[in-house]
């Protein structure tokens, strides 16, 4: 196929109706956000493309890559404005360099073989995580959170435990999405539970927020629990491959 045609298929292809009404309903409440309180397009764009990458994610498209480059870059910037540095530092030394190194490992593992989407659109080859590999994972993400804790509060991080926790998991929920874990969403949906205490918290200690960003995350919340529900799909298939 042309670039044209892969670009149409990895962009457009593959969606189902209530995906489809999923990603414009949250693009939609974005710009609505924006209109009502235009005093942070950089939150605005972050938010958007942030959408954008959760999303593809859960569909198990390579692109997401591509949105989430921008969006992490953007969102870093608005961290550090806020002064939680735990979370600036997490996208900007972290997600901004995943964003290229898991665009490599997934490109190896694409599939448009005996795919969940009815189209036959390339889709990520889906992993599930066994008894042991999961107490490996939570000792992981217990020891890595200790100590951003400690190292935030070296620093003056305004919401050290609560931006260390949330730092700490999501390296860890990083590390499983390169490697294409479904368990994965299981750790995003505490990371984004998390994130908009750590958002909401910043408003009722400093009376300021950004709503496009504590928005944002409500929503990758919504979307973290039909993410672990379609790649449970994509394994099912997967395994039988």
């Amino acid at each position: 196929m042309s670039l044209s045609t892969n670009l149409k298929n990895e962009f457009f292809g593959g969606w189902t109706k209530f995906e489809a009404f999923w990603l414009t309903l949250f693009l939609v409440i974005q710009i609505a956000i924006f209109i009502y309180q235009p005093d942070s397009w950089i939150a605005t764009i972050a938010a958007i493309t942030g959408i954008l990458c959760v999303v593809f994610v859960g569909k198990g498209k390579i692109s997401n890559y591509l949105f989430g480059l921008i969006s992490v870059s953007l969102y870093a910037y608005t961290s550090y404005t806020f002064e939680l540095y735990g979370e600036m530092m997490l996208n900007l030394l972290v997600y901004v360099p995943v964003q290229f190194i898991g665009f490599y490992m997934w490109r190896k593992h694409m599939t448009s073989q005996n795919t969940v989407n009815d189209a036959g659109v390339e889709e990520v080859i889906a992993k599930s995580l066994t008894l042991t590999q999961w107490i490996i994972v939570g000792i992981a993400a217990a020891a890595v959170t200790y100590a951003y804790i400690e190292w935030l509060r070296h620093l003056g991080s305004a919401l050290p435990a609560l931006d260390g926790v949330t730092v700490g998991v999501s390296i860890v929920a990083q590390i499983l999405m390169i490697l294409r874990y479904r368990e994965q969403w299981s750790l995003w949906i505490i990371v984004n539970a998390l994130t908009i205490s750590l958002w909401t918290g910043m408003y009722l200690q400093n009376g300021e927020t950004s709503l496009p960003l504590l928005v944002m995350y409500i929503m990758y919340l919504c979307n973290s629990i039909y993410g672990y529900y379609n790649w449970t799909k994509l394994v099912k298939k997967h395994q039988t491959m």
